[in-house]
C-alpha cells in the first residue's frame, strides 16, 4: 500500500511502508542518507553508534511488528530519494499532547536535498499522520544546519533543548532542539 500527495505536473512523493522483502533496503538508503549529511557530528566521521541503534536489519526487524513503529521508503515517482519513521502516540519526555506522533526519521539522499523534496515529504508525512488519527507531531533536530530553519518555515516551533544522545559524538555538535507543531 502507498501513501500518495498528488500533485499537477510534479512527480508523486510515496510512503512505502517497508516490510520484511524491503528491510536491507531501507538500511541501506538510511544509512547512505546519513552519511551524506551527518558525518561531521562523529569523531573522525565514523557514524557507527548512530547506525549500529538505527540502520541495522535485526534493529528494524523487531521494530516491524510494533504497530506504533512505522518504517517508509521515500519514494518520487518510481526512484527511492530517502527514508523516515513514525512513532505513533509517543509523548517527549515531560510533555503530553493529545494524539502525539514522533518524527524519528527523516533522510533524503544528498543529490536530492535542497531541489523542492523536503517540503513535500514532511507534508506526505503529516497527511499520513493524520489519516492515522494524530493531532501534533514532534521531532528532534540539530541547533546547526540548514534543518531548523527549514522545519520553521514548515511551521513548527521549538518546544526545548536537547542533546544529542551519544557520548561519542563531538560535543560541541550535540546541540539540538525538540520541535513540534499541531497537524490539525
Amino acid at each position: 500500500m502507498e501513501e500518495k500527495l498528488e500533485e499537477r505536473g510534479q512527480p508523486t512523493i510515496q510512503l512505502e511502508p517497508v516490510i520484511v522483502e524491503t528491510l536491507d533496503l531501507y538500511c541501506k538508503i538510511g544509512e547512505q542518507a546519513y552519511r551524506d549529511h551527518y558525518l561531521h557530528l562523529w569523531p573522525d566521521q565514523d557514524p557507527s553508534p548512530y547506525i549500529e541503534n538505527s540502520f541495522r536489519a535485526r534493529l528494524v526487524q523487531t521494530e516491524l511488528v510494533q504497530k506504533n513503529n512505522l518504517h517508509y521508503l521515500v519514494r518520487s515517482g518510481a526512484t527511492i530519494i530517502g527514508i523516515a519513521k513514525l512513532v505513533l502516540n509517543k509523548n517527549p519526555k515531560g510533555l503530553i499532547f493529545s494524539d502525539p506522533v514522533f518524527l524519528e526519521k527523516i533522510y533524503l539522499l544528498k543529490e536530492y536535498t535542497g531541489k523542492g523534496y523536503g517540503p513535500k515529504v514532511l507534508s506526505t508525512l503529516h497527511d499520513r499522520a493524520r489519516q492515522l488519527g494524530m493531532g501534533y507531531i514532534c521531532l528532534s533536530t540539530m541547533q546547526k544546519g540548514r534543518a531548523l530553519s527549514f522545519y520553521l518555515k514548515m511551521g513548527y516551533e521549538i518546544l526545548r533543548e536537547e542533546v544529542l544522545p551519544f557520548e561519542n559524538a563531538i560535543p560541541e555538535e550535540k546541540g539540538m532542539y525538540l520541535l513540534g507543531r499541531s497537524l490539525k
